[in-house]
């Protein structure tokens, strides 16, 4: 008869790594596979448009969860209780304007590399800022913080098997470093060589390793401990920290971190911003044969982001409530048992992984952080290619092949993969004040403001033109940037006492992380309308087909 303790994994076994190893092996079969038959960049980059749209929705979900909100999303509810997972109430307003306003747009276009608009709209100037904006700060960063915090996750759960059973008994740095370049290489690897098919494809296959990595946590869970969802709510509600109560619906308080209307706004904002202004989101639509395949997956994916959400927030409440059960109270790092602790929150998770769950179902889990990471990371690849070959290669260079432009695709895409990478360790050797999310909202979507001010001034704002656009993006970005780093810019400024680890932690007044993108966004629109003023466009009439209804109005073929 089984009980709960003999289900338990006292740490990983072979089965656990047999089951890693075959999907890392699979996926780098898949790359192989899909290279076949690729002659053009068209193929590369958007598949020539031929893919199915269940396929595209999946591929979003997984592109867009990553390992960062996989890990931050339970670990934020666990330290700071549910006003992040009251932001799906944001879903049905995004949902609306992500399907009737910007899919529509896109496919109209028939573009590549969604900043091609910008240049008949604004400017070549314009076009080649939001394409820097993209690759460099929004998603070299992004996927670099991706590779760090999977391999943290990886290397933790791993640690203790590699040591015990590798020649060179590595130390938990040497194995995060060792996991660390593992994982970027093979996300370049298959990347580089499958192209968009290949990422949308294993995306899929992530989608479900994800899915069903978070469901048999929460399953265990109740298993173990005999409680459910009603029981964990209580917990999370009613426990002593008051971190952990429920938060207010509203404050005038923006330092609060801990509002509904402050996540929903930033679910409002990051949304909008991300379907409109992000490569890495819009691709997957441009990758369908018509607007009513692009709109069907928007649904795939807006279904299983609601379903994600709840359920990762079901795991962040679950867990909490079992390392706060006496009976599986245990240390998840040394000397440091309270999963409330700031140090340990987004640790919890992966240390249930090791510890928590039977041998065989372990390994399944840890395939879901490979598979978050990866599936974010080969998007992120993907679109930095195309964005670098569209935008910037034959931009310059008009007459270049299809057979050169796919050959220099994939050379960017190892350049990018192996960049990231490096980035991610020189990240791992840093300390950091913040928690996952807080990291995250703190430094790459500090340009995700700014390309959403670009493209809604563009599509809405006629008098607005190329001056007033750069003189609102630059003030975007600066908004973004003090409200993510007020704490830090004070203090070398002179106004504040140097921001220690425990200083951040204890006294930080600065914004909420869940204003920086609507404060950006929000701030930047509006200094380009006022900008407008002083320099209105010169080109007005020109430029009216390119607002939004001249767009939607248009005839195409892709249109469908």
């Amino acid at each position: 008869m089984f009980t709960p303790h003999n289900l338990l994994a006292t740490g990983l076994h072979a089965i656990d790594l047999a089951v890693v190893f075959v999907y890392m092996a699979a996926i780098l079969v898949a790359g192989w596979l899909f290279s076949r038959g690729q002659s053009k960049s068209q193929d590369y980059f958007v598949a020539s448009r031929s893919m199915p749209w269940m396929a595209v929705g999946l591929s979003i979900i997984a592109t867009m969860l990553s390992t960062l909100s996989y890990l931050a999303s339970p670990g934020e509810m666990i330290q700071h209780g549910p006003a992040l997972a009251l932001s799906f109430l944001a879903l049905p307003i995004t949902f609306f304007i992500t399907n009737r306003l910007w899919i529509p747009m896109f496919m109209n276009l028939n573009v590549t590399s969604i900043y091609e608009y910008l240049e008949p709209r604004f400017g070549l100037t314009t076009r080649w800022v939001a394409a820097s904006l993209f690759i460099f700060i929004l998603r070299l960063l992004w996927m670099a913080i991706i590779v760090l915090t999977a391999s943290e996750a990886v290397a933790q759960i791993t640690h203790e098997i590699a040591e015990s059973s590798l020649p060179w008994h590595p130390n938990l740095h040497e194995w995060t470093t060792q996991v660390l370049w593992s994982v970027g290489i093979l996300a370049t690897i298959y990347t580089m060589l499958g192209g968009i098919k290949a990422v949308i494809w294993t995306d899929v296959a992530q989608f479900i390793a994800l899915f069903l990595g978070v469901v048999l946590t929460i399953f265990f869970v109740a298993y173990h401990t005999g409680t459910g969802p009603t029981d964990w709510w209580n917990t999370l509600t009613t426990e002593s920290d008051t971190q952990g109560g429920f938060p207010e619906w509203f404050s005038f308080d923006i330092t609060n971190r801990n509002v509904i209307f402050f996540t929903i706004c930033h679910g409002i904002a990051w949304q909008t911003c991300t379907f409109v202004a992000d490569q890495v989101a819009v691709q997957r639509y441009l990758t369908t044969k018509d607007v009513k395949a692009a709109q069907r997956g928007n649904i795939v994916n807006y279904v299983g982001d609601v379903a994600l959400l709840i359920l990762l927030s079901l795991c962040g409440m679950a867990l909490l409530s079992y390392y706060l059960d006496p009976q599986f109270a245990t240390e998840i790092i040394d000397g440091v048992s309270n999963p409330r602790d700031p140090a340990v929150s987004d640790k919890v998770f992966p240390h249930f992984i090791e510890h928590g769950l039977p041998i065989g179902v372990s390994g399944l889990v840890i395939a879901a952080l490979f598979a978050v990471a990866m599936s974010s990371l080969d998007s992120g690849l993907n679109s930095i290619s195309a964005v670098v070959t569209v935008d910037f290669a034959k931009r310059l260079k008009p007459d270049l092949t299809e057979r050169s432009a796919l050959t220099l695709a994939k050379g960017v895409t190892l350049l990018i993969g192996m960049t990231c990478t490096i980035f991610a360790y020189e990240m791992f050797l840093a300390p950091n004040r913040d928690n996952i999310l807080g990291y995250t909202a703190r430094t790459f979507n500090l340009a995700l403001g700014p390309l959403g001010t670009m493209y809604i001034a563009g599509l809405f704002l006629p008098r607005v033109g190329q001056k007033a656009i750069l003189i609102g993006t630059a003030m975007s970005l600066m908004t973004s940037t003090y409200t993510a780093w007020s704490v830090e810019i004070n203090w070398m400024l002179g106004l504040s006492e140097q921001p220690t680890y425990e200083l951040a932690l204890e006294l930080d007044k600065g914004p909420s992380i869940f204003l920086i993108t609507p404060f950006a966004v929000v701030g930047g629109v509006f200094s380009a309308f006022v900008a407008s003023f002083i320099f209105p466009n010169r080109k007005k009439e020109e430029t009216r087909e390119y607002l939004w209804k001249a767009i939607c109005n248009r005839k195409t073929e892709h249109a469908g």
